[in-house]
This record gives C-alpha cells, sequence and structure tokens, in this order.
C-alpha cells in the first residue's frame, strides 16, 4: 500500500514536471516572425550555403534585429545538428552593457534551452558550457587568450557600423575570421551602415545581404509614423571645425549653448507640448554643458526633466530610464547615450537640438521615437537648424529634401514624400523643357535659343556655372546675353544679377551652400557672402561677412575664424561694390606688395590658366570620386572616367584653387555642384 501511494507520488511529480515543462514551453515559444523578419534570415542563410559569409543586414532601428539574430543562430543550429556536426557555438559582439543585456535577455525568453553566457566585467564566461556568449568587445579584447581559434562557429555584430574599429578586428583576427576566406561565418547588424569613411565596411563585410530602411517599415506600419518640424536658430556652423564625418563638439557647443538658443528650444517644447499633449521627450544635445544647461533652464520652467551622460552612474541611469518609462518624467536629455541599444517605445517626442554632419547619427537619433506604442500616433520630431545649413543634415534630407528647398511644420512621412514628388517634378519638367529646345527645330528662334544656350553650356568654364541657381529656364538660356532686352540691372531677376555680379566678378568666388559664397584672401582668411530672407521672408538681403582665421593655438581649442559683420543689403550690386573697397583696402596695406596681393585675389591672374600640381589633381580628383561613389545614382550621365579627364585635361590651377577652398568652407556641396554641371555639359552634349 506505501509502495503503491509511493508509486502514484512519483507518477504524479513526474506528470507536474512535464506539464510544467509544457506550460514553460508554452509560455517561452519562438514568436512568429514577421514577413521581413524572415527574409533576412533567409538572405543570410542562402548568402552563407553560397559561399559569401561576410555578410551584413542592415534594418531600421526598431525593426527587431536582436529577434532576427536570435532566431537567426537557432535557425543555424538546427542546419549544424541536421548534418551531424556536432556542437554549434555562437558569439555575439557587442559594444554597450545594454545591448548585452538585451540580446541575453531576448534569447533566454525565446530560446530558455540555450546555455546563454555573458562575456563582460564581472560576468566571467564559461567557454565550454556555453551555447552562446555575449561578449562586450572592451572586455573579449582583453580575454581572448581564454578562446581556442576554432571555439566559435558563428559570429554575430551588433552595430556593425563600430565593426572597423581595431578592436573588433583584432576579435575576428584571432577566430581567422577576418577575411572573405573565413569558414566562421560572421554577420554584422545595423541600422546605419554608411560610414563617412567608406573604408571601412569592406574590411569587415563583403557584401549587405538585406535592407529595410525607416521609410518602408513606416510604410508597413511596422514604425509609427513621424511628424517633422524645422526650427530656424541664429547659429552659424560654418565656422565649426570639423573631424572626418561631422562637427567637433567643443567648438559646436560654444555656438549652440547660448542662452538665446536654449529660450527658443525651451520655447519651441512648451508650444508643441501644448498644442500636441506631448508626454515624453527626449532631447539630444551637444555635450554635458549644453545638456546641463538646457536641463537647468527647462526645470527652471517648471518642467519635471532629468538627463543622462557619460558621467551618470549605472544604476543611476538605470532608474532615470525607468522612470522616464514610467511616465514620471516628461523631458529625457542626454549627449550621446541614447543613439544605441535602449528601447523606450513611450517617446512621442525628439528635440534635436545637437546639428549633425552624419546621416547614420541623424537616423540613430530619429530611429529613438519611431518604436510603436499604445500612447501615441506620431513621434514629432522637432530639428532645430542653423542658419546656413552648411553640411548639416537634418530629417527631410532623408528623402533626399535640401534644408533650403522648403520649410517644415508637422510635415508627415507622407508630406515628404509629396514635397520629394513635387521637387522631382519640377526637375523633370525643366528637364522636358530642354529637350523640347534641344529638339524642336520648327521656328528660327526656337534654333537661335538653341545655338545660344548650347554653346554658352559648352564653352562656360564649369567652375564659374556652379555659381548661380537659375530660377526659371528662360533665365539659364538668356543668362549668356546679360539681361532681357530692355531691361535694367535693376529690373533683372536675382538669378541674372547674381551671374552678372558673381560670374563676371575679376575675383574667384566660389559657391560653398545654395545661397553662399566665398572669396579668398591673404592665408586663410577670407569673405562670405550669405543670401537670407527677410524676417517676414517677403524679401531677400545679402549678408557680407569677413573670417579673419585665428592663431592656431587658439583654433583648435575653439574655432578656425572670427566672423565679422561688414554689410547687409538688398542690392548684391552695393555689397559687391563693398567688397572692391575691402580689396583695395587690403592692397594698399601691403606697402608695395599691391601686384602681389592682386595676383592672388585676381581671376584673370596668369598662374590660375597653368596646369595643376600633380598634389591638386589627386586632391581635387580623390574628393570628386568620393562624393560621386556615394551619389552616383544622382549623376546618371556621369562617369568615373569623366571625372579624371575634367582634372586631367580641362581643370585650371585656379580651378583647383577654388575648389580646395570651396571644400574647405563645405566638404560635400560644392564637389556635388561641380558634378551636376559636368553631368549637364555632357547630357547636353550627347544630345547635340
Amino acid at each position: 500500500m506505501i509502495l503503491r501511494s509511493i508509486t502514484k507520488i512519483s507518477t504524479y511529480a513526474v506528470s507536474l514536471k512535464l506539464l510544467r515543462t509544457k506550460i514553460i514551453k508554452c509560455c517561452y515559444s519562438v514568436p512568429v516572425l514577421r514577413d521581413y523578419q524572415q527574409d533576412a534570415i533567409n538572405a543570410c542563410v542562402n548568402s552563407i550555403k553560397q559561399g559569401t559569409k561576410r555578410i551584413g543586414v542592415s534594418l531600421a532601428t526598431g525593426g527587431g534585429k536582436t529577434v532576427i539574430f536570435s532566431n537567426l543562430i537557432n535557425q543555424l543550429r538546427q542546419i549544424r545538428s541536421k548534418e551531424n556536426e556536432g556542437s554549434f557555438r555562437s558569439l555575439i559582439l557587442v559594444h554597450r552593457r545594454e545591448l548585452a543585456l538585451q540580446a541575453t535577455n531576448t534569447l533566454k525568453k525565446i530560446f530558455p534551452d540555450l546555455k546563454v553566457h555573458i562575456e563582460m566585467g564581472k560576468y566571467d564566461c564559461n567557454v565550454e558550457d556555453s551555447d552562446v556568449i555575449v561578449a562586450s568587445v572592451q572586455t573579449l579584447i582583453r580575454r581572448l587568450d581564454k578562446y581556442d581559434t576554432n571555439s566559435v562557429d558563428l559570429i554575430i555584430i551588433d552595430e556593425a557600423h563600430h565593426s572597423v574599429a581595431n578592436s573588433y578586428r583584432e576579435i575576428l583576427d584571432h577566430f581567422n575570421a577576418s577575411t572573405a576566406e573565413t569558414e566562421i561565418p560572421v554577420i554584422g547588424f545595423s541600422a546605419t551602415f554608411e560610414r563617412a569613411d567608406k573604408r571601412a565596411l569592406s574590411m569587415v563585410m563583403d557584401e549587405i545581404v538585406y535592407h529595410r530602411g525607416i521609410l518602408e517599415m513606416i510604410d508597413d506600419k511596422w514604425l509609427c509614423e513621424a511628424k517633422f518640424t524645422s526650427v530656424k536658430i541664429e547659429a552659424d556652423l560654418s565656422t565649426v571645425k570639423s573631424t572626418t564625418d561631422d562637427f567637433q563638439l567643443a567648438p559646436l557647443s560654444s555656438i549652440m549653448n547660448t542662452d538665446e538658443i536654449n529660450e527658443v528650444i525651451l520655447k519651441t517644447y512648451l508650444h508643441k507640448k501644448q498644442e500636441q499633449s506631448l508626454k515624453s521627450t527626449l532631447l539630444f544635445g551637444v555635450d554635458k554643458s549644453h545638456v546641463r544647461s538646457l536641463h537647468k533652464l527647462f526645470k527652471d520652467n517648471g518642467i519635471n526633466t532629468d538627463y543622462v551622460t557619460s558621467d551618470t552612474k549605472q544604476l543611476e541611469r538605470d532608474n532615470i530610464i525607468q522612470q522616464f518609462k514610467n511616465g514620471e518624467t516628461e523631458v529625457l536629455m542626454n549627449c550621446g547615450i541614447f543613439t544605441e541599444g535602449t528601447d523606450m517605445p513611450n517617446i512621442d517626442c525628439i528635440l534635436l537640438c545637437r546639428p549633425t554632419k552624419s546621416r547614420s547619427l541623424l537616423i540613430q537619433m530619429i530611429g529613438r521615437g519611431l518604436r510603436l506604442h499604445h500612447s501615441k500616433d506620431y513621434c514629432h520630431i522637432i530639428d532645430f537648424i542653423e542658419a546656413s545649413n552648411v553640411g548639416v543634415v537634418s530629417a527631410p534630407t532623408l528623402l533626399g529634401i535640401r534644408g533650403d528647398e522648403t520649410e517644415f511644420d508637422e510635415a508627415t512621412m507622407e508630406d515628404l514624400k509629396a514635397i520629394q514628388g513635387e521637387i522631382i517634378a519640377k526637375r523633370q519638367k525643366i528637364d522636358e523643357k530642354l529637350k523640347v529646345l534641344f529638339q524642336n527645330k520648327d521656328t528660327a528662334e526656337t534654333v537661335s535659343e538653341k545655338n545660344n544656350a548650347e554653346n554658352w553650356i559648352q564653352s562656360a568654364n564649369a567652375l564659374d556655372l556652379t555659381l548661380c541657381s537659375f530660377d526659371s529656364f528662360k533665365n539659364f538660356t538668356q543668362g549668356n546675353n546679360s539681361f532681357p532686352a530692355g531691361k535694367e540691372l535693376d529690373e533683372a531677376s536675382e538669378a541674372i544679377k547674381e551671374m552678372e555680379l558673381l560670374i563676371k566678378s575679376p575675383y574667384p568666388w566660389v559657391k560653398f551652400a545654395p545661397n553662399a559664397w566665398g572669396l579668398p584672401l591673404q592665408g586663410k582668411n577670407h569673405l562670405r557672402i550669405y543670401k537670407e530672407k527677410s524676417e517676414d521672408k517677403s524679401s531677400v538681403f545679402y549678408h557680407l561677412k569677413m573670417y579673419r582665421q585665428l592663431p592656431s593655438f587658439i583654433a583648435n581649442k575653439y574655432a578656425d575664424y572670427i566672423p565679422k559683420t561688414i554689410i547687409k543689403e538688398a542690392s548684391l550690386w552695393n555689397v559687391m561694390s563693398k567688397v572692391e573697397k575691402i580689396i583695395n583696402t587690403l592692397s594698399s596695406d601691403l606697402e608695395g606688395q599691391t601686384m602681389q596681393y592682386q595676383a592672388i585675389t585676381s581671376k584673370f591672374s596668369k598662374w590660375r590658366n597653368a596646369t595643376p600640381t600633380p598634389k591638386q589633381k589627386s586632391f581635387v580628383l580623390r574628393k570628386l570620386k568620393k562624393v560621386y561613389n556615394v551619389s552616383s545614382k544622382n549623376f546618371m550621365n556621369l562617369t568615373s572616367d569623366d571625372i579624371t579627364a575634367y582634372t586631367d585635361t580641362r581643370m585650371t590651377k585656379g580651378d583647383a584653387s577654388n575648389l580646395i577652398f570651396a571644400s574647405s568652407l563645405a566638404p560635400v556641396y560644392p564637389l556635388k555642384a561641380l558634378l551636376r554641371i559636368l553631368e549637364y555639359q555632357k547630357r547636353r552634349s550627347i544630345i547635340k
């Protein structure tokens, strides 16, 4: 009887254990993958089967990359199991604590049978007992000795746009996975595979096998819609020094962290908060000083706010984030902390108070607010854009809309697409008019216009043509005839006035932004003209500034130049007259060196028609091809050989000097402008 009872109890215990196991497996069953998530996994598996093993997956923030690579690990394990090739160990490389914990928690939740270990700080992984190792790069690089070179069968790199760093490459080298011949698949995941240096990804990735960006994710309702508002601020970032791909933070902060600009940020937030009932706003500042200034200002105005910087201790950071997620904090501020690895889906507003030249950083910042959440229908992206906008990217640039083409207030992605469509349609309309002009031979007038325009386009110096933006096709074709018949200078269109005064100026002006021109003086001192709108936006004026180079020991710390306003005038003629006086004054101040100075500043100096030096040719060619390689789809009729031909046969020493000067003010715009003109001239030549 006792034995029978014990048997029954034992049977019940076994049954309960089985039931408990079934319940656990039910609770932790693999979630149904979204279609695109399975597509990404399939693309990786197929690529590995075909022999390409260093691959990347490009997926917008919020797309569930952790879920994807967790399931990818499981599917590759199953393939290995079916092939009876023994155990399968995966290594996941991360560069932040949050990413390590996120990957570990996801894997344990979806696949509780896997032995997931962490190699990070106080966590010391038992390699032999692990199925998956989630490793901090900073820690692993110090503990590589404990890993055999053949101890892992798969390497996953989270936020893989960092993977060209020496630490990542040293780890890949250790596991014999640093070349295309690797036996171990290396799969990188990132929302921003773009890198400004472009050297990069080819060193660790051979192919991006899957891409799904923000726009597609919003269209398919996997990310929430965004509303974009641009706010112009009085800041001139053209003097701020840059690194390879973005502004240096100290000089950027000195311009952005002012009482006036911070007050604009505060008032904009208060207005939008009342208008849109904002509850959870994430603010990106430039640096610690900027964040602390904004925090004090917001707090003094009764806003429940907090901030996180690199100085914030981990436990305190976790508490601050949790309070924000719980809705206890209205505005959470940071500088460079929440661009990656933190999931706060309740964010309903992003304040971009940190101008950037990096498209990757912009996407990371915007992506923080696009996760779906029951508390919001939209995320409001409020972008504070400086006046000159030289080299700065903003939300509309994701769709190829320049900041100077239009302004935005609560424009949705659909609105931006519509604006993009209008811009494309406008450009196509101009092309259609050109086509008619160059093909229609019905009237003598048309033939005459064709000859005038064609001859002028083909014979004009390509760099000169970049100086002006023509506001109509009529202005473009009549530009070589000075002004329309019967019109005086004051009655001519702005585009023609600019052409007359800039192209025909005796000085080598260069255009370095859509509405900005520069003129080199002695050394790195120079003049700039900015075309700006009046406060009521009913008219324009021209703002002439002189930029004096600072001594190097000061420039390294703050900025390169001291700007000084010379004149603000509605008449470009008056501004150019002022330029003439400045150059004459500078020439006379050089005590007998007037001729030498005129040789520097005159567009007609003999040296400008000379052949460029090999160093100049190499520099310009490299710069032009770098921009072309990034944006070649915008120059459909232009080839790399055409660019080489231009620098070898058409570019003068003066052209090279102008381009080098222009690219020192804005590294991309003047080069793109020249490529557009070269492409345009080639297209006209083909039509002819």
